[in-house]
């Protein structure tokens, strides 16, 4: 991940990134890609909201006016209007972790990169962000870590890593069928998927509903 926008530099190899090169043109690269880390406190740097989601604007230099409008914008899109002059301290993890994810969409990237963003969150900061992030699908390309499988079943691509390679590259109803793939890579899939299996249902059930559907399907049998 980090690799993707400079902070760290291959030592074999090589990264380009819109055809840039991270390690020589980071400046070109982080004016397109956007970072959300797993501690929601690592994203923060001013004491109150609207200063902290305008921080990378100000950097890029963008005017006062157009800064106002897309830090607004930005609030708005991860549903905290109202917050602007509340402390950051104040908040929950769910809402420190929308207000880093303000401050990246307010710099509008291209890519955005989201490395575990729920990892440290309980249940209700986990819906908090993970609703904010379904919003942004087919607006934007987003790569997203995690050991979370129910957060990839709507993934266009899944990439699984074990021991930092690469071992396959698949849809997520793919993976959820691979028990083989899942114990290697020491994954489980989903509830929704493992209760379907348990069925003896299709498992590629996204939500309870069509899980549902699936039992009254087999039931009317």
């Amino acid at each position: 991940m980090r690799l993707l926008n400079g902070l760290l530099v291959p030592t074999s190899g090589s990264v380009r990134v819109f055809g840039f090169d991270p390690a020589t043109e980071p400046y070109r690269v982080r004016e397109r890609v956007g970072m959300l880390f797993q501690n929601p406190d690592n994203g923060l740097v001013a004491p109150f909201v609207e200063d902290d989601v305008a921080f990378g604007l100000e950097n890029l230099g963008v005017e006062r006016e157009a800064m106002r409008e897309r830090v607004a914008g930005a609030v708005r899109a991860v549903g905290l209007a109202g917050y602007e002059r509340r402390e950051t301290a104040t908040l929950s993890g769910g809402e420190k972790q929308r207000v880093a994810l303000a401050g990246i969409l307010a710099v509008e990237p291209d890519l955005l990169v989201l490395d575990e963003p729920t990892s440290m969150l309980d249940p209700a900061g986990r819906r908090e962000v993970l609703s904010r992030l379904a919003a942004l699908r087919g607006e934007r390309t987003v790569v997203h870590v995690t050991h979370h499988l129910e957060e990839l079943s709507d993934a266009d691509r899944v990439l699984v890593l074990v021991g930092g390679e690469i071992v396959a590259d698949l849809s997520p109803a793919g993976l959820f069928a691979d028990a083989e793939l899942l114990g290697r890579a020491n994954l489980s899939p989903p509830v929704l998927v493992r209760l379907a299996a348990a069925l003896g249902l299709p498992t590629d059930v996204r939500t309870a509903r069509e899980l549902a559907r699936e039992v009254a399907r087999e039931c009317g049998r």
